[in-house]
């Protein structure tokens, strides 16, 4: 035998090799103070690169629109549109000239905005940054300008079968809620929108005691704090209400919503209830859970839907946690002939995961997975604070990311079976499907009452058992 043959019987090609043990991974320290108006100052400190990112973040989002969807998003993307010092051509010249990024997003739970630069440029930076935040002018023309491409925005995305089936199940689980309306607005609010709403959404959530921000990079706590003390000591305002109710759990097994897109081959599906909130206490539980059910390649709803019966190139499932309880969604696109099996096997898999344990093996897959992905998450200084952000944003507690792979390993098959009958309930879910309803509203429709709307969400057809109405 010679010594090739000997090693590889030795080295079994046929079987993964086992993962060795988990290296050491410390959740980096940062510097933390607050203003005497209330504003928080976070540093995280990273001196490997010369660059600089800071992040100013509001607590407030979408979720306080309104009767206007849509206005958050709005107002922070106009922050980068003038202010009573730059035009929206001269805060884009500025940033660029010193080789810069800035952007300004809304959230469901908040309103970030950040730049980029080098830490040579750094007071510029923050100097345009200080001055979107502090003065913006909210020009009638860029008003115009952005409302003109956001509703040809939504029109667009309103002939994706995606989109449709994400907010008619928002809209379904959410009901009257914030949440179940569209985050990036209707073509009704975004038409209906003045400025005198996007200065009053900025004068009431952009305040030193609703808002903070994380400086992260080539930067120490005293810099930090000099140019926070400079810009935003003398900042005022009062805190803002941001208490969001919690949504009701409702919905019903027994009855599904197609919205009709003619001619398409596939359908989008998407079934799930009211979740939970970010600061569920059994939060790291209900993501270990989660991840064997579907949140990676190798979960239970993938293997089955694409490994096993070839309905799809990929399915999975969500716990989208917010400062309320967000949305549990299992999604998955398939071809129109086994939507009907797609939706029995997805109530299978989560009938399944309630009533037995996961076994061995599952269990020390899914915890190398998020016990070796943990690490490639803190990898910058922008990564790391993305987490100090959700710690301040949330509530969590300062050990959370410390302790996390910790807490990880201490979970067991009882946890995982524990808390997937406390957290998934088959009985409420609610069932949506964007597709062809002539091809598929007579099979879903067995068993169930099926809902049939266009893209605007408008009744125009239903099933009963198979037979349409």
């Amino acid at each position: 035998m010679t010594q090739r043959t000997k090693r590889e019987r030795i080295l079994d090609r046929t079987r993964p090799p086992k993962a060795g043990p988990a290296g050491k991974v410390s959740f980096p320290r940062y510097f933390e103070r607050r203003l005497r108006n209330g504003f928080k100052v976070f540093v995280v400190e990273n001196h490997s690169l010369p660059i600089v990112t800071v992040g100013f973040v509001v607590k407030s989002g979408s979720a306080m629109d309104g009767d206007l969807p849509g206005l958050a998003s709005v107002t922070s993307e106009l922050l980068t549109k003038g202010t009573a010092r730059r035009s929206a051509v001269q805060i884009a010249e500025d940033i660029d000239f010193v080789g810069g990024s800035l952007s300004s997003t809304a959230s469901w739970d908040g309103s970030q905005i950040f730049v980029s630069v080098l830490k040579a440029h750094l007071g510029k930076g923050f100097d345009i940054l200080q001055d979107i935040i502090l003065n913006p002018s909210f020009p009638p023309e860029e008003i115009e300008r952005l409302r003109v491409q956001r509703i040809a925005s939504i029109l667009q995305m309103k002939a994706e079968p995606s989109y449709l089936a994400d907010i008619t199940f928002s809209a379904i689980v959410f009901k009257n809620h914030p949440y179940g309306k569209p985050a990036g607005g209707t073509e009704e609010s975004v038409s209906a929108m003045k400025r005198d709403d996007f200065v009053t959404f900025h004068r009431n959530y952009y305040t030193p005691g609703n808002s903070f921000i994380v400086f992260a990079g080539d930067i120490n706590a005293a810099e930090a704090g000099k140019l926070a003390l400079k810009y935003f000591a003398k900042w005022k305002g009062n805190k803002a209400p941001t208490t969001i109710d919690p949504p009701k759990l409702n919905g019903a097994a027994d009855t599904a919503v197609i919205v009709d897109k003619p001619g398409a081959v596939q359908s989008v599906v998407r079934i799930g209830h009211v979740g939970i909130a970010r600061n569920n206490k059994d939060f790291i539980k209900i993501s270990v859970m989660n991840t064997l059910l579907g949140g990676y390649f190798s979960s239970r709803i993938n293997i089955n839907l694409r490994e096993v019966h070839g309905y799809t190139y990929g399915g999975g499932s969500v716990f989208d946690a917010r400062l309320a309880p967000g949305g549990f969604e299992v999604r998955a696109d398939v071809r129109n002939e086994v939507t009907t099996e797609t939706i029995e096997e997805i109530y299978r898999e989560l009938r399944k995961i309630r009533s037995t344990l996961p076994t061995k093996e599952e269990m020390r897959m899914v915890k190398s997975y998020l016990s070796g992905l943990f690490p490639i998450q803190l990898e910058t200084p922008q990564q790391v604070a993305g987490r100090v952000v959700a710690i301040e944003l949330y509530g969590l507690p300062k050990n959370y990311y410390g302790n996390y792979r910790r807490n990880i390993q201490r979970i067991t098959a009882a946890d995982i079976r524990a808390v997937a009958k406390k957290y998934i309930h088959p009985e409420k879910l609610t069932v949506v499907v964007s597709g062809n309803s002539k091809e598929i509203a007579s099979s879903i429709g067995r068993g169930r009452a099926v809902m049939i709307v266009n893209s605007d969400g408008k009744e125009i057809g239903s099933t009963h058992h198979g037979e349409a109405k």
